[in-house]
């Protein structure tokens, strides 16, 4: 029997190589690359990134991939990453009409960050030495739109080294993003995963600043914000509240003692020593407003919305938390919430923070992407998803 290994078989044993050696320097890129489903895809001419159902895929050109360089190959795959953590994936292009602008900001905001070497004719920060350093996507591609002399960009070459592979041209396929644009909504469910375990996985502390505060934006990151916003509480509320909480808590009992009702023991010392019995109060709910990144400032207005509702039937706590809880007060009315950093659900749901505010229902606003604990909390748990929000443990109500 013939051991011969296909080309595209090959080509993907020399990939998961090019992961190996990047381990040490880049462990987060190597965490999130190995998330991502390998792909042989001719028609690509490189690689590219894009998602398919509850897979993010890493596409790639056999051909392409066994006549690179090894080094090469690292910063390729380096590439591919920032296009993910970036945001590029997933772009409407409607918001980006200028197609050239477009195409050369995502490039050289995307090799930026590649410091291993790239294959030749890839579009660099040095072929605009007008554009500053370490601007953002959008930024440049608003200082792009004003260029009169624009110098054309291929499509990427098949091979590297052959014929009609000079000039400049992307280093990977722009055009499989379209792929992920026919349900962006279930394909940033799907990056969102991938990207929230490779930070759990490896951290971000190997990662410049900037990207970050991208993974920070996508509410990816593991670090807090310290970020305000002034709420106009201009949205109301539409769930029924009170129905929930009978639902899911039933009525919080305690003692009421009272004159006019005869004491169980004593009941001829009636309007001297007073009865006892049990009376229905307000829970104690424990309402968490999730603040990261990636919950939008009309996402913070619908979830004040709701908290109004929910205060008129229960008593609330509000807890404020990203990556962690930046502080926790009894409800009033909200002008501001702090945050705008990465996501993690564990704090708000420590045991010993719930015991310190006796909370009877714990409600989590939030878009549903983090870290949840493995376990569910001994209180009950409404998960109160913002549209487009994902389902997430440990376990408990959900609402949208």
């Amino acid at each position: 029997m013939s051991n011969t290994q296909t080309p595209a078989k090959r080509a993907g044993n020399k990939i998961d190589l090019g992961i190996q050696k990047l381990a040490a320097r880049y462990p987060f890129h190597v965490a999130v690359l190995e998330r991502l489903r390998l792909t042989p895809e001719p028609r690509v001419g490189t690689m590219g990134v894009t998602v398919v159902g509850e897979d993010v895929l890493l596409l790639y050109d056999p051909g392409f991939v066994l006549g690179l360089p090894i080094d090469e190959l690292g910063g390729v795959l380096l590439h591919e990453v920032h296009h993910v953590v970036l945001g590029h994936v997933l772009t409407d292009p409607r918001d980006y009409p200028d197609q050239w602008a477009r195409t050369v900001a995502e490039e050289i905001t995307v090799n930026e960050f590649v410091k291993e070497p790239l294959p030749p004719g890839g579009i660099i920060l040095d072929l605009f030495p007008d554009l500053p350093t370490l601007e953002s996507t959008a930024e440049r591609y608003e200082r792009l739109k004003k260029v009169k002399k624009r110098f054309p960009i291929s499509s990427p070459p098949a091979l590297v080294g052959t014929e009609g592979s000079g000039g400049l041209h992307t280093t990977d396929d722009h055009g499989v993003w379209q792929q992920a644009l026919e349900d962006p909504e279930a394909a940033l469910e799907v990056i969102g995963t991938a990207l929230i375990e490779a930070v759990a996985e490896a951290g971000t502390d190997s990662l410049p600043e900037a990207l970050q505060d991208a993974l920070e934006a996508l509410g990816c990151g593991d670090t807090a914000g310290n970020e305000e916003y002034r709420l106009r509480g201009n949205r109301r509320g539409h769930l029924d509240w009170r129905s929930l909480l009978r639902r899911y808590v039933g009525e919080v009992l305690e003692p009421d003692a009272s004159l006019a009702r005869p004491p169980r023991r004593f009941p001829e010392l009636v309007g001297i020593v007073p009865g006892r019995a049990r009376q229905a109060v307000k829970p104690e709910v424990m309402a968490v407003i999730d603040t990261s990144g990636s919950i939008t400032n009309s996402l913070l207005e619908m979830i004040d919305g709701e908290l109004r509702l929910l205060a008129r039937s229960s008593s609330v706590t509000v807890a404020e938390c990203d990556a962690e809880i930046h502080r926790a007060y009894r409800y009033r009315r909200l002008e501001s919430v702090t945050g705008r950093g990465g996501t993690d659900f564990r704090p708000p749901l420590e045991a010993k923070f719930l015991r310190e505010h006796r909370t009877d229902l714990v409600i989590y606003f939030t878009d549903g992407f983090g870290p949840a604990p493995e376990k569910a909390p001994r209180v009950p748990v409404i998960w109160c998803l913002v549209p487009r929000g994902k389902r997430l443990p440990p376990g408990g109500a959900l609402f949208r």
